[in-house]
């Protein structure tokens, strides 16, 4: 099957470029002498895991009970779940743990660490535990300054079904910042961090043995990963535009876009419209606060990928189902450039988003479909495609 026999949107994943990006990565984590735990949320993909961790089929993290199952039925027996857990989530995972699965999670607040531990405690699952550090105030996490950050600690390591298994921290302040410096020292903030209050609870006597910090640009720019023992990265699989305007990917790194075909071309107005609107390119708007803002997704040609015009066609504004392409200037396209029926990629913002709407990828290799990976999309285990 060619490009031209797919039906539009559709999701599209390059081949070469996805296992350069999975490359290049490992490679990185081999130089910072760090263990790469890759995030699964990113690709949602059996048989995309399955190049992401090729011999290493061992662990992985994860963020919905749908990807947890299928990973775990798959035979990844060691799985984080990053987002954030309530106790009814532990009742879909108690029956994968009763059958080999370990299960970490991450926790930030005493009372429903102590509820997630009675939950398990009623299962009679064993459960393990990150404390998860508030680093920067990005998102989740305690302070380690706070006494949350010791009670916690107690708590965990004393419980009989909750685990203390160490401490993660989110490095998601990374992604907005464009200067390369500033991520470094943010990095390096995570990491000494880190080290600082796990020392403090083996001084407490408090068993610490793992330390992780998640984000593909930490992992990208770290200086040193020195006393870290995880990093936890997703994106890096197939990068997006959001990864390319803070200078850690390039165009030609970006391994997934949506094909799309031109509907429309209103002479009188220069309107060019595509059948991909905010349902298949997502509203995602991560690249607006950056030095080129690429609307929805930046237009490319249908067979090399190569950006239209002077690299300025984006899509600039979606309706549910169509999406209108202009130049980053809002000036129109040039009649005749653009005619119905022509096909165009769209490269994505933020490709976790994009690729939710799709129920799995068209993996190309030169101008072939070469398989099809379906998607674990869904909340749920048994969630419909």
């Amino acid at each position: 099957m060619k490009l031209q026999d797919l039906q539009t949107p559709a999701l599209l994943l390059s081949l070469d470029r996805f296992e350069r990006n999975v490359a290049r990565m490992n490679e990185r984590a081999d130089f910072l002498r760090v263990y790469l735990r890759p995030h699964l949320k990113t690709c949602k993909s059996v048989d995309a895991a399955r190049h992401v961790l090729g011999d290493l089929w061992s662990s992985a993290s994860v963020s919905t009970l749908a990807e947890t199952t299928a990973f775990f039925e798959a035979g990844i027996l060691d799985l984080r779940y990053t987002a954030p857990f309530s106790p009814e989530k532990l009742l879909p995972v108690a029956p994968l743990i009763q059958q080999g699965l370990h299960f970490e999670i991450l926790v930030g607040d005493t009372a429903n660490a102590a509820a997630i531990g009675e939950q398990a405690q009623r299962l009679s699952v064993p459960v393990h535990a990150l404390i998860e550090v508030d680093v920067d105030g990005y998102r989740g996490g305690v302070s380690p300054a706070a006494p949350e950050f010791r009670q916690l600690a107690e708590l965990l390591d004393t419980h009989e079904y909750l685990q203390l298994r160490g401490l993660y921290s989110y490095g998601g302040s990374t992604y907005r910042l464009a200067d390369k410096t500033e991520r470094v020292a943010l990095i390096e903030r995570h990491r000494s961090t880190l080290v600082d209050a796990a020392a403090e609870l083996r001084g407490y006597g408090h068993a610490c043995p793992s330390l992780g910090i998640g984000s593909s640009p930490a992992l990208h720019d770290a200086e040193s990963y020195s006393e870290v023992d995880e990093a936890c990265a997703g994106v890096y699989v197939f990068q997006d535009l959001a990864q390319r305007g803070i200078g850690v990917a390039t165009l030609d790194d970006i391994a997934v876009s949506v094909l799309a075909t031109v509907v429309q071309h209103l002479p009188t107005s220069g309107r060019t419209y595509i059948d991909a609107g905010a349902l298949a390119l997502a509203q995602d708007r991560s690249t607006a606060n950056q030095a080129e803002d690429q609307g929805y997704g930046l237009v490319c040609d249908a067979d090399t990928l190569q950006p239209l015009g002077d690299g300025d066609v984006i899509v600039a504004s979606v309706s549910q189902e169509h999406g209108l392409v202009q130049r980053r200037d809002g000036s129109p396209i040039a009649a005749g450039t653009l005619s119905p029926g022509t096909r165009v990629r769209v490269l994505p913002n933020h490709v976790c988003m994009t690729a939710n709407a799709y129920p799995g990828y068209h993996v190309v290799s030169g101008d072939r479909i070469e398989a099809w990976w379906p998607r674990v999309n869904g909340w749920s285990p048994g969630s419909p495609p």
